[in-house]
């Protein structure tokens, strides 16, 4: 029997599955805040009904030619998330993580206290990976000393969700650090190296605007809340220097642009043998939290949100809404319904220039973000749409990457309807709508990556080194 003919897909059918994805994402994830991963399966399924019974593929040929091509390019970055889990869980047994943000509990003083809450936070979402961790506790025990000096709380949780999204975004071990990464299929060294081009500048404007602000404080810190954490730490670990041998170890390796898998690995091996040596732990009580995560039981609530988290387990959500994202992206990729609408965006909007199109990429997604409040959609669906153009372009993916971040993991906080930005409120205090134009590091990045674009700032093509 002959092969059954397909069909060349349409721009109405190929808008379908966006439609419908939009439609799903908005009522699934931005209203009923279910699984973002199965609503993405549920858009894979629809995908793969209209490929089959209109275009005229076969499963067979959607799976070994569209889906598993896909996977395999993103099995690098699927694997540094499945390394990530437990390598957080080694750093918190080990003392690691703790060890580093007790170092910079010591740094508050008033004239500076906006920009030395930026700069802790910031500290301790690099260290843990965690945007959402790192406001539970140390946030919330910062905006308790900004309500003593009578700092005004909006400003005071800006510079909070400026230095924990600072963390967020450029931690080697961050979910949606290692997402943008497997979205735009490159090295999350490269990524991490090319976001500082935008997250740096925007960083370092925010501190200055708040410590211009700073300048006007005066009185005394209550160190009460503060000095419950570092209570804490000290009486749950034996602190040394030692401690910062893996962190250490891993930027180090990555300076050398040493392959991030054995990288962490170096990370991980060392935070063992610190964990079995230094606080005296047991070999099964390691293993045990580099597959579920830290289990402190310390007196302290906000100490024990930080410290119990990470372990492979921990990646499970991570890792099944990239595969499901994958699933869909291969078959929109195969059966040309990409292709189509890329097609039409060029010849309507982007016309071969460079600016127009990471505006374009920028603009899918704070639009995705806004349309459906979660961070990770709004990095893998402009990540998706565009992966193929960038390569047109001759541009490199670590620039894709980057605009994913910049107008994705930094931007959805500032959404009051999200669910970072429900978070930050309910956790701070503050309404989004207060602290967002505080949060200044978190739209002036994407604003920068549209300069960059229009300018060939640190836009680099394959030909070329950055």
């Amino acid at each position: 029997m002959g092969q059954k003919t397909k069909k060349q897909p349409s721009l109405g059918i190929s808008l379908l599955p966006i439609v419908f994805a939009v439609v799903l994402l908005v009522y699934g994830v931005g209203i009923l805040k279910a699984n973002a991963a199965i609503m993405l399966l549920l858009i894979s399924m629809f995908v793969t009904f209209i490929s089959i019974f209109y275009l005229g593929y076969s499963w067979d040929e959607l799976l070994e030619k569209g889906i598993r091509p896909t996977i395999d390019r993103a099995m690098g970055a699927i694997l540094i998330l499945m390394m990530v889990g437990p390598m957080v869980g080694a750093w918190l047994i080990s003392g690691t993580i703790p060890y580093f943000i007790y170092l910079g509990l010591h740094i508050l003083t008033p004239k500076t206290f906006l920009v030395s809450a930026a700069i802790l936070c910031s500290i301790s979402s690099i260290m843990t990976g965690t945007s959402w961790g790192t406001a539970a506790t140390l946030g919330v025990a910062l905006m308790g000393v900004a309500y003593g000096l009578g700092i005004p709380l909006s400003i005071a949780a800006g510079a909070v969700v400026v230095g924990a999204y600072l963390g967020d975004k450029l931690s080697p071990i961050s979910d949606t650090t290692i997402l943008a990464a497997a979205t735009a299929e490159v090295d999350i060294f490269d990524h991490v190296r090319s976001m500082l081009w935008t997250t740096l500048p925007a960083f370092i404007i925010s501190l200055i605007v708040y410590q211009i602000f700073s300048f006007k404080i005066s009185g005394s810190i209550d160190y009460s809340r503060i000095n419950q954490l570092l209570d804490g730490i000290a009486a749950t670990f034996k602190l040394n220097p030692l401690l910062l041998l893996p962190p250490v170890a891993v930027f180090y390796l990555s300076y050398k642009k040493v392959p991030s898998i054995p990288a962490l690995w170096v990370g991980t091996v060392l935070a063992m043998i610190l964990a079995l040596i230094l606080q005296g732990a047991g070999f099964k009580d390691v293993i045990t939290a580099m597959y579920s995560g830290g289990n402190f039981n310390t007196p302290i609530p906000e100490l024990n949100k930080l410290l119990n988290r990470g372990g492979i387990t921990s990646m499970v959500s991570s890792i099944a809404t990239v595969f499901m994202a994958y699933i869909f992206a291969g078959e929109m990729e195969y059966t040309g319904m990409l292709g189509k609408i890329l097609d039409t965006i060029k010849e309507s909007f982007i016309k071969g220039k460079v600016g127009n199109l990471i505006l374009s990429t920028s603009l899918t997604g704070i639009l995705t973000g806004l349309v459906t409040g979660n961070s990770y959609l709004s990095i893998i669906v402009p990540g998706r749409i565009y992966h193929p153009m960038f390569k047109d372009f001759g541009i490199k993916r670590n620039v894709l990457s980057r605009t994913t971040e910049d107008s994705g993991t930094v931007v959805v906080p500032l959404i009051s309807w999200s669910a970072a930005g429900v978070y930050m409120t309910a956790t701070l205090g503050v309404p989004t709508l207060s602290y967002a134009p505080w949060a200044i590091m978190c739209y002036l990045g994407f604003i920068l990556a549209w300069i960059y674009g229009y300018t060939g700032k640190a836009i680099w093509k394959e030909q070329t080194k950055n």
